[in-house]
């Protein structure tokens, strides 16, 4: 079976400076890939590289079996590859609905009333918080909410493979009991690729683990 995502022999930095190299991980369609690590360990810029966001030093990016290696950030999205970054980077102007209403330009999913309406409903019945929220600013919201929303955008472009980047940090142990079992409903519709320093929020969550530590990546349990 080909894996929906894969990378091969991935390396990425800063302009000349390698922060990760020789990164070669496959995640299949019901896996949640769990990647911990300390601060410095280069899980962020592995996801931005992964994304698009931060351009490749060394290796191939696939999905589905297709290279994107030499794609954009917005056309790895078109094709199912979406992140949740860190900071979450809603827009705290727009409302709840309207931060929705802006993945309507992705391209990814149907841009029609039917469609997006059907997607608006799946994600208030995933966190009910949101609809009732609906209407208010994004800077009105809890640091959770906020969270949950950037998440909900993420979904509405119907993923194949998600890359979440420290989804807990800064968030009180209430709302990441709440989020893991959000997160617990979403596993096996697609691939989802975790990092974390929060082990306890992983453990039951993860199919399988590995540590990155000086720009590399060690498999640790399955």
């Amino acid at each position: 079976m080909t894996p929906v995502l894969q990378a091969d022999a991935l390396a990425g930095g800063y302009g000349e400076l390698q922060v990760f190299r020789d990164i070669t991980l496959t995640l299949a369609s019901n896996e949640v890939l769990g990647i911990l690590g300390p601060n410095g360990a280069g899980k962020t810029t592995l996801l931005r590289t992964l994304a698009g966001l931060q351009p490749r030093q060394a290796g191939t990016v696939n999905l589905e079996g297709r290279d994107i290696s030499r794609t954009r950030a917005w056309q790895r999205v078109r094709a199912g590859l979406v992140m949740v970054p860190e900071g979450r980077q809603i827009i705290p102007g727009l409302s709840v609905l309207e931060n929705l209403e802006l993945t309507r330009a992705s391209g990814r999913a149907g841009a029609d009333d039917a469609s997006f309406n059907t997607r608006v409903a799946q994600a208030w019945e995933l966190f009910p918080r949101l609809a009732e929220r609906r209407h208010q600013p994004g800077d009105a919201l809890s640091g959770g909410e906020q969270q949950m929303l950037a998440i909900a955008r993420a979904l509405m472009m119907e993923p194949k493979a998600l890359l979440l980047d420290e989804p807990t940090q800064g968030l009180a142990p209430i709302i990441v009991q709440e989020l893991r079992g959000v997160l617990q409903k979403l596993a096996g519709r697609f691939a989802i690729l975790l990092v974390e320093q929060n082990r306890a929020f992983m453990d039951g969550l993860a199919t399988r683990s590995a540590e990155m530590r000086g720009g590399r990546l060690y498999a640790t349990s399955r």
